[in-house]
Parts: C-alpha cells; sequence; structure tokens
C-alpha cells in the first residue's frame, strides 16, 4: 500500500493491536468502564494524526517536531481533562514521548502504553485523581 505506508514506516501493525489491547485492558482493569481504554486510544489515534497533519503542513515530509507535539499535547490534555486530572497528565505524558523514537518500538505503542500506565496507576493508587 504504497499510498498509506511508507518502507521506513512499517510499525502501523502496531496501531491495531495496541488499539485493541489497551481497549480490552480498561474495560478489563476498570471493570466495564470503558474510558480508560479509550482516551489512550483517543492520544494514539487523533493526537498523533494532528500531529503529522500539522507535520504535512509546515514541513511537507515526515519529521518528527515539537510543533506537532505542542498541537498534541493541547488536544490531549483537552480531552484528557474528561477524566480528571490523571487524564490530563496521561496526555501530556503521551505528547511528549510521541516526540521521541525508541528503535524498535512505535510510538502507537508507546503512546498508549505511557498514557494507560499512568490512568492505572490513578485508579490504584490516587482514585481522587480520575472522575468517573
Amino acid at each position: 500500500m504504497y499510498w498509506f505506508q511508507t518502507k521506513e514506516n512499517i510499525y502501523e501493525v502496531s496501531f491495531c493491536v495496541m488499539w485493541d489491547m489497551i481497549i480490552f485492558l480498561g474495560w478489563w482493569f476498570s471493570r466495564g468502564n470503558f474510558w480508560l481504554g479509550v482516551l489512550p486510544v483517543l492520544f494514539m489515534s487523533v493526537g498523533d494524526a494532528v500531529t503529522g497533519m500539522l507535520r504535512t503542513f509546515v514541513y511537507k515530509r515526515r519529521t518528527k517536531s515539537w510543533w506537532g507535539n505542542l498541537i498534541m499535547v493541547l488536544f490531549s490534555m483537552v480531552v484528557g481533562a474528561a477524566l480528571g486530572t490523571a487524564g490530563i497528565l496521561a496526555g501530556g505524558l503521551a505528547s511528549i514521548v510521541e516526540h521521541y523514537e525508541f528503535y524498535p518500538i512505535d510510538d502507537n505503542v508507546t503512546v498508549s502504553l505511557v498514557s494507560f500506565l499512568v490512568l492505572i496507576a490513578a485508579k490504584t493508587y490516587a482514585p481522587w485523581m480520575l472522575t468517573f
């Protein structure tokens, strides 16, 4: 799929795997509240997409940019506010982690996993930081 996937970025499969895994684990850990999994997936999909749109508009090529991450942090922290302070924190950390590449681990893995772990830690150790 040359129009969709570039040779130097063959990690699109990790998006589907992480989407499924995070949604399931969020539902399972929260005993049926889907928001614990949905929020990290929103950071991974929409948040990462806005960085790509800005990158295409400004740089006309695939590159990591703090300007893209600034747009992502704005989106992620506003959406994360739906779950309270923990959601805002998860959105901020997801946006920072998205900027870095940890080869061979894709940012679809790091963004969703870091934000999910923040939410799980808040649910376990600081439930007052969550609002659901």
